[in-house]
């Protein structure tokens, strides 16, 4: 009887500890990222942004990312041109080391401040 309690109290306690390691994924929990900058380049597929607000990304000032404007959103993407500014919502957070081009949920056209242009 003992035996069995040890191993069943042993099996317990290794679930527990893997359990407490799992960390989030980027995406859990609903999570939404954002960031806004400066658009430098404009083609069609998607755009180059110069950040300047990071928001809540893991992305730094100043680093320059694409964008696809193939978006979720039901309005689409706006139409920019070069030194309008964006905001950017993505449903995944990534670092500056991704040279992928970036999937956004939806992209803003906002002002030098941030406040979203109507």
């Amino acid at each position: 009887m003992k035996k069995i309690m040890i191993i069943i109290l042993t099996l317990i306690g290794l679930f527990g500890l893997t359990s407490c390691n799992r960390q989030l994924q980027q995406g859990d929990n609903n999570m939404q990222y954002f960031f806004s900058g400066k658009i430098i380049e404009v083609e069609e597929e998607y755009l180059v942004i110069e950040i300047n607000d990071t928001g809540n990304s893991y992305l730094s000032d100043g680093t320059t990312v694409e964008v696809s404007t193939n978006v979720v959103a039901a309005d689409g993407c706006p139409n920019f041109s070069i030194g309008e500014y964006a905001k950017v919502l993505m449903a995944q957070s990534v670092n500056d080391d991704s040279s992928e081009r970036l999937e956004a949920l939806s992209i803003y056209e906002v002002d030098e401040t941030g406040k979203i242009i109507d």
